[in-house]
């Protein structure tokens, strides 16, 4: 009995003694510090340091996923000056919104996309392309007509082409108010360094300060504006209240806008090179320049084609191919051209003779100022009296 009460006593005291070298090896405690307050207290700051690197994580990986639907939403960079690339930007900004109508970043690439658009419509407006810039017009009101607030808070930030392109839906009344002066005031602002904005600037400026006008379109003829440049050559010519001609002047100008395509330019050179006005006759390249105008529709350069063709300049007289271009111009209600037309029908065009087609085209000839008009129809009038008989009566039937 009492060896097996020694023999307890002994593996208690043998216990006791291991356990708190278990509870102790883990960590060494602080001095002062309880032994069990210290391992729950490393607990917890393990715990907190693990939700903070998964809340960290989970954050990287929101904004790792939203740069992605970012990147996704966009589409390259489209190119200005295309029509069909500018189209396909409009279309993809309309999705987002169609998706998230509050999407700012969609609204801009509009606003900028219209902008765009705006210069391409400029552009075709210099050069007399009346069909692209109607078509582009259209697409401006209705693919674009939720853009003109924002096109004017770019120009207030500083954007010339914003601002060339406030003063365009200023001047107009498209998208934004009609306000005559606050557009040629964004003109005005452009105008340092947008050829069309010059152009326009100096529209403004014409009646109140001529010169300054003056110096603004030489500004934009020397940016390649096509309108400008033909402005300048007629100048140069005469027009605008110019006191001195320079028919070389007129070539040099009016040459730059002919070769951007614009009609009256064409025509106008091709007069000074038939006429070796400010340089050497040049046939051929006037005849080449008045058949690019003539087709364009510029009712002088088909009425000079028909001459040409009539007396047979630099090429084999032909009255038929004459008489055509002349009809084109006289269409036009140009009234040399109906005087011409008249005249050929009146005499006749090989077995081709219409008295009465005469007498209505140089009626309308004579309406226009057509001095020379009145002669061909009092002859035309002459040849249709009856003949007199023998005794010196006329005959009547």
């Amino acid at each position: 009995m009492k060896a097996t009460a020694k023999l307890s006593c002994f593996f208690l005291t043998f216990w006791l003694a291991l356990a708190p070298v278990h509870a102790a090896a883990p960590t060494k405690a602080k001095a002062g510090a309880k032994p069990g307050v210290t391992v729950k207290a490393n607990a917890k700051a393990q715990a907190k340091v693990k939700t903070k690197a998964k809340a960290k994580s989970k954050a990287k990986s929101k904004a790792i996923q939203a740069s992605r639907t970012r990147s996704s939403a966009r589409v390259p960079g489209f190119d200005p000056a295309d029509e069909s690339s500018l189209d396909a930007e409009v279309a993809a900004a309309r999705r987002i919104l169609a998706a998230n109508p509050r999407d700012i970043e969609a609204r801009e690439r509009l606003a900028r996309a219209a902008v765009a658009l705006i210069d391409l419509l400029l552009n075709a407006e210099a050069v007399g392309d009346s069909i692209k810039a109607e078509r582009l017009s259209q697409k401006l009101r209705e693919d674009l007509h939720d853009t003109g607030w924002r096109i004017q808070k770019m120009s207030q930030k500083g954007d010339l082409r914003a601002s060339q392109a406030t003063g365009l839906l200023l001047g107009r009344g498209i998208l934004l108010q009609k306000d005559a002066e606050k557009s040629c005031t964004e003109f005005l602002a452009a105008a340092e360094r947008l050829a069309p904005a010059a152009w326009h600037a100096a529209q403004c400026l014409m009646e109140a300060s001529s010169d300054k006008a003056w110096v603004l379109m030489d500004r934009a003829a020397g940016r390649g504006h096509a309108t400008a440049q033909e402005w300048m050559g007629r100048r140069c010519l005469g027009e605008f209240g110019a006191e001195e001609k320079d028919f070389a002047c007129a070539r040099a100008y009016l040459a730059q806008s002919a070769s951007q395509g614009r009609s009256r330019a064409q025509t106008l050179l091709a007069y000074l090179l038939m006429n070796g006005q400010g340089g050497p006759v040049d046939v051929s390249r006037a005849t080449r320049l008045y058949k690019l105008a003539a087709e364009q529709g510029d009712a002088d350069a088909q009425n000079n084609l028909g001459e040409i063709h009539e007396m047979g300049r630099g090429t084999t007289a032909n009255l038929d191919e004459a008489l055509t271009w002349y009809e084109r111009a006289a269409e036009r209600g140009l009234g040399s051209a109906q005087f011409n037309a008249g005249r050929l029908w009146a005499i006749g065009v090989g077995e081709r003779k219409d008295p009465a087609k005469a007498r209505a085209l140089l009626v309308q000839a004579e309406a226009n100022g057509v001095a020379q008009a009145r002669q061909v129809l009092e002859w035309l009038d002459r040849q249709s009296l009856p003949a007199p008989d023998a005794s010196g009566a006329t005959n009547k039937h």
